[in-house]
């Protein structure tokens, strides 16, 4: 079985989710805070009339933070029956990728840490992180 992924960086590390939880990509435009979220919710957009809650993923995963720059994206991806927007610091490619060749999350990796990966995938010379969009979506603690 094949898999294909939407892969992007963040912080110079080449992170993807699957392509089926990703509904559109678009430009990042004006977000407006929202009192009292969590550090890593940004704030929300409208997008054709939809309020859209906008992540933070390097604050999400624990990553160095920087102001987006020009090929900053918001990729709009489904959560059960809404959407939600991850800001990512470039769109990479869609890569189709055999299932049997995702591998688990290193061991040496925190389970604090790993609990938003799915897995990590060898591509020549490079490894692309998959993220487990459930958990990098969920609001609890």
């Amino acid at each position: 079985m094949t898999m294909e992924i939407l892969g992007f960086l963040l912080a110079d590390e080449e992170y993807a989710v699957d392509v089926l939880e990703v509904r559109e990509i678009v430009r990042l435009r004006p977000i407006t805070a929202v009192p009292r979220s969590p550090e890593w919710i940004r704030g929300i957009v409208t997008l054709r009339g939809v309020i859209v809650p906008i992540y933070d993923l390097r604050r999400r995963l624990g990553l160095a933070g920087a102001e987006p720059g020009t090929d900053a994206r918001i990729v709009v991806v489904t959560r059960g029956e809404e959407l939600a927007g991850l800001v990512v610091d470039a769109i990479t490619q869609v890569i189709r990728v055999p299932a049997e060749r995702i591998e688990p999350p290193p061991q040496t990796i925190g389970e604090a840490d790993a609990e938003y990966l799915r897995g990590v995938v060898r591509l020549d010379e490079r490894l692309v992180i998959l993220l487990d969009l459930a958990r990098v979506l969920e609001i609890a603690p």
